[in-house]
């Protein structure tokens, strides 16, 4: 034993061997575990995203659409923010190892309470709206996540089917309005008989999906009525409501 400390003092010496001061190992320890936590934190964006996706999918315009059951799933389950949810944490998982006690826990453990972790924050993150604040703002800051949002609005655009997204351009009267639609075609829509969901009232700029009959070329006749999506977009329909009033 003792020609082994002998040697390992040697060769210490001979390399030059310097410990690492203790700020290394507190500042690497921070570093480990502020990752760890922003893995978690990125997970529970990614997560109160794909909750409020899946909460506003409206499953039952189904039935309206031309889309086999399998493109309807891709194009309305958010695999994009589920991926992302998975990554984040698998990055979690990494860098959890590399701490102190990480090797302690089995890996199906800590993925699950990385995962549920991740979702525990994005139930609250989307309780408090800011999941569709969040949302906005990659649609309108991301190219590429805005094609692929409009490649999934477009779902919504089956008229020979009964169903017609778009903004209101022009209110006609109490009997009907005018929209375009996703891809810029003006409609006139009977509202005569019309159910509006989520109290809406029309007001020019408002963003609705239309579910009823075609009659003929640009004319609708509007069964239901929803808002585009979200409480929040509720909100910001009754904003240019009152706006356009004035």
């Amino acid at each position: 034993m003792a020609d082994i400390s002998k040697d390992i003092l040697q060769k210490i010496k001979k390399d030059e061997v310097r410990p690492y001061p203790k700020q290394y190992f507190l500042l690497k320890r921070s570093v480990i575990w502020t990752v760890c936590c922003l893995s978690i934190l990125f997970g529970s964006i990614a997560g109160a995203i794909a909750i409020f996706q899946l909460r506003y999918a409206e499953w039952d315009l189904y039935k309206h659409l031309s889309h086999r059951p399998l493109e309807f799933a891709l194009l309305v389950i958010p695999f994009f923010w589920l991926i992302f949810l998975l990554g984040f944490t698998g990055f979690a998982l990494y860098n959890f190892r590399h701490t102190e006690q990480g090797y302690r826990y089995r890996t199906l453990w800590v993925i699950l309470g990385s995962m549920a972790l991740s979702v525990i924050g994005g139930g609250i993150l989307y309780a408090t709206g800011l999941s569709e604040r969040l949302e906005t703002a990659f649609e309108h800051n991301v190219p590429f996540y805005r094609d692929l949002q409009e490649r999934k609005q477009r779902v919504c655009l089956s008229p020979e089917h009964g169903l017609i997204s778009g903004k209101i351009v022009k209110i006609i009267s109490e009997q009907k309005i005018q929209i375009e639609d996703l891809q810029g075609n003006i409609w006139v829509i009977d509202i005569g008989d019309t159910i509006w969901k989520g109290r809406l009232i029309p007001a020019k700029n408002m963003r609705i999906k239309i579910i009823g009959e075609m009659k003929e070329q640009n004319r609708f006749v509007a069964n239901e009525i929803r808002p585009w999506k979200g409480c929040r977009e509720q909100g910001r329909n009754r904003y240019l409501r009152h706006k356009n009033k004035r």
